[in-house]
């Protein structure tokens, strides 16, 4: 029988409240893996409805958390209402690390850090930013792009409007004002003010980790699907290529699937367990 998950909360050092799901092998094991979920996205979607499951059956336990940027937030427990709609990029430090903490305190040693598209990102600034000696790898899955870059996908031709309204807001003290994207893309673009400022609007965006990944010390494994948006797997090269110091380093293209690794389930966690192996991490 696949591991069963233990849902699980932890409170950031910042007092915010994440809530995720702990798959636990049923064989001892010092390896643990964090697993980040991307923009919009949740601790039981994409990689964490899939992978979690996989990495506790080869004898890895496994957090998938939720970020304080999941989904646009939640208000039934009382908690503030974050999301993605209010969420500050930076902040991903305090989410990571008690991710990390969550797992430690239940005596994991060797320490992994898996963050899809947006996650990835996130995974990367941490380790940059406030690196954790016990993180023994990055796995970085379809690292994601600087939001100005994909707006036409996401906002379309109206996200010059919405950036000079957000731009105005901010300026005139007004920065938590919600401004809305009406288009016809994947997801409905609501946003504070200063967060949309901050994700598509800034030329030195936090979240650019081409402005970084060069100090980047930790072994990092990249994945991304050959059906992937073509600059997703340019970014993925550009990324390899700029983090010199990550080493061992390595880019892996998977032939199948596409950004949300549909069809290519059992292709990650082959080249997920690979990585882990040659790291002497099973």
């Amino acid at each position: 029988m696949p591991p069963l998950a233990e849902l699980v909360s932890t409170r950031t050092r910042d007092d915010v409240l994440l809530h995720g799901a702990f798959f636990e092998p049923t064989m001892p094991t010092t390896t643990a893996a964090l697993v980040l979920h991307g923009s919009w996205g949740n601790f039981y979607t994409v990689l964490g409805r899939f992978l979690p499951t996989a990495l506790a059956a080869a004898g890895i336990a496994c957090l998938s958390l939720n970020t304080r940027g999941h989904d646009y937030g939640t208000v039934a427990d009382r908690e503030p209402s974050i999301g993605m709609m209010r969420e500050r990029f930076e902040d991903c430090t305090h989410d990571i690390a008690a991710g990390l903490a969550l797992l430690k305190k239940r005596g994991y040693s060797q320490l992994v850090i898996l963050g899809h598209s947006f996650g990835a990102q996130k995974a990367i600034y941490s380790q940059v930013f406030e690196p954790d000696p016990m993180v023994r790898t990055l796995i970085a899955c379809s690292p994601g792009l600087p939001m100005g870059q994909v707006a036409k996908h996401y906002v379309g031709d109206s996200s010059d409007g919405v950036l000079a309204e957000a731009k105005h807001l901010v300026e005139s003290g007004q920065g938590e004002r919600f401004v809305v994207a009406r288009h016809e893309g994947p997801v409905p673009v609501v946003f504070t003010a200063r967060v949309f400022l901050s994700l598509w609007g800034l030329s030195d965006a936090s979240h650019d980790s081409t402005k970084y990944i060069g100090q980047l010390c930790t072994p990092t494994l990249i994945t991304v699907c050959e059906g992937d948006f073509k600059a997703f797997r340019q970014r993925a090269s550009v990324l390899f290529d700029m983090m010199e110091k990550a080493e061992p380093r390595d880019l892996v293209v998977l032939p199948k699937g596409e950004h949300y690794y549909v069809g290519a389930e059992e292709l990650l966690q082959e080249a997920v367990l690979a990585w882990m192996d040659k790291l002497g991490l099973r």
